[in-house]
């Protein structure tokens, strides 16, 4: 490497000597020396483990603390007795000035090094811009070393702006981003974590965060990939739904306590045409609302595999219902497989558990090809019932981006859907619904 520059006798002021075992520098350290190897072997550590030795003559080592400030990335002892020119980093200028020619081979080395080195990030980053999702990745400091063609469209930043920037730059609550790095250090990665930015044309958006830590082969932390995308509209739609759901709730209940005793004319109903068929528009009608604001409250969190967060709107949903009146007696969700990921029942003797992870694959979707729902006439066995009770459920497709997460699943009250709407299996094939 540097061999040959090593032999001018006026750099011996700038020798050093290290006895067998002795540490050069330490892994962490703020030392920014520069060195060359005049005489024996180096070991080269990572932790405790040796992960390269160096036995060339004009070897040059420490570069990466010299050319960026930073912290020594590994431990150099020496494995032998070793002599070597150590070039402290404040006195750069002056050793620059005194021997050119040895400043200009370490130079054309170093030059050569960073070359390669940014070929492989070019090439990191030629990969990232295929990627549909915008793609960030930092050193252990935090700043930003790989930034695709992606993310410059989604925060709105070039990568000339935002090289070796910090990452905290891009987010409106920087302290929401680092309790988030908490989170993110103690599991090693997060999905689905939603995070406000300011973009500068479009203002505040909210993306969706997925991180994972980044260790080398010997553990250590060398910095984070994350993978972001817009879900501003889903979650602007999402708290919209909530929002008026819950402001219609009031007027629900207002609603059930002035008018209940004209639900207590079932015999009205039940020999009136033009009764029956307001009750079916009612019942259908509700089961729009109830599936369109379901979608919008569950499909995140099933989309990431909440079960706690799922289960819990689901139980609320249920419970908040007046149980005499509902026409469901529980709530289903199937992943796209049509494996039961959580259910929720108002039934007392229903054990969740046993439902969990069974398949209703071999149950027939019965409805239209362009149908979002569809019906499905199945047998249950309880402890009332153990050869099995006949139940119908309305099934929805729950779907993200056009990309099918599952089904949302009704299961009706059979009972009360007869005697309260005058309604039986094959009208519920009839119904049509929006999907928005």
């Amino acid at each position: 490497m540097l061999d040959t520059v090593i032999q001018n006798e006026h750099l011996n002021k700038y020798v050093t000597s290290f006895d067998k075992g002795k540490e050069i520098f330490l892994e962490g350290d703020d030392t920014q020396d520069l060195f060359i190897l005049v005489s024996g072997h180096i070991d080269i550590l990572k932790g405790n483990k040796k992960i390269v030795e160096i036995t060339e003559k004009g070897s040059l080592f420490g570069e990466m603390s010299f050319l960026l400030g930073t912290k020594r990335t590994a431990t150099v002892k020496a494995s032998n007795d070793v002599k070597t020119i150590q070039i402290p980093k404040a006195e750069v200028n002056s050793f620059l000035h005194e021997f050119p020619d040895v400043a200009r081979a370490i130079t054309k080395l170093l030059a050569k090094r960073l070359d390669e080195t940014n070929q492989v990030l070019y090439g990191l980053k030629e990969f990232c811009d295929q990627l549909p999702d915008a793609v960030i990745t930092t050193d252990g400091e935090g700043k930003i070393i790989t930034w695709n063609s992606a993310s410059e469209k989604l925060y709105g930043r070039s990568w000339n702006q935002m090289c070796n920037k910090s990452v905290e730059e891009i987010y409106e609550e920087p302290e929401v981003y680092q309790k988030f790095l908490k989170k993110v250090r103690k599991k090693c990665s997060v999905k689905e974590k939603i995070l406000r930015i300011i973009h500068p044309k479009k203002g505040i958006r909210f993306i969706s965060t997925s991180t994972t830590l980044l260790y080398d082969d010997h553990k250590k932390f060398q910095g984070i990939l994350s993978l972001g995308r817009d879900v501003t509209s889903v979650t602007k739609s999402a708290k919209q739904h909530r929002r008026t759901y819950y402001r219609f709730l009031p007027l629900l209940i207002l609603f059930v306590l002035l008018f209940g005793g004209a639900f207590l004319g079932h015999s009205y109903f039940s020999k009136n045409p033009h009764a029956i068929n307001f009750k079916n528009q009612e019942l259908r009608k509700q089961l729009n609302k109830d599936y369109l604001f379901l979608k919008s409250t569950l499909a995140n969190h099933f989309a990431t595999g909440d079960r706690s967060k799922t289960h819990q709107l689901m139980s609320n949903f249920l419970y908040i219902h007046p149980v005499t009146k509902t026409p469901y007696s529980g709530l289903v969700l199937l992943d796209k497989n049509k494996i039961v990921f959580d259910a929720c029942s108002l039934k007392e003797d229903t054990t969740i558990s046993q439902i969990l992870g069974s398949s209703y694959a071999g149950i027939e979707f019965q409805g239209g090809e362009d149908s979002i729902h569809k019906v499905l006439s199945l047998y249950r066995a309880d402890k009332d019932h153990p050869m099995g009770q006949k139940g119908v459920e309305v099934a929805f497709e729950i779907k993200r981006a056009d990309r099918l997460l599952g089904w949302l699943i009704f299961q009706m009250d059979l009972d009360r859907l007869e005697n309260t709407y005058g309604f039986n299996e094959a009208s519920l094939k009839q119904f049509y619904f929006n999907d928005s």
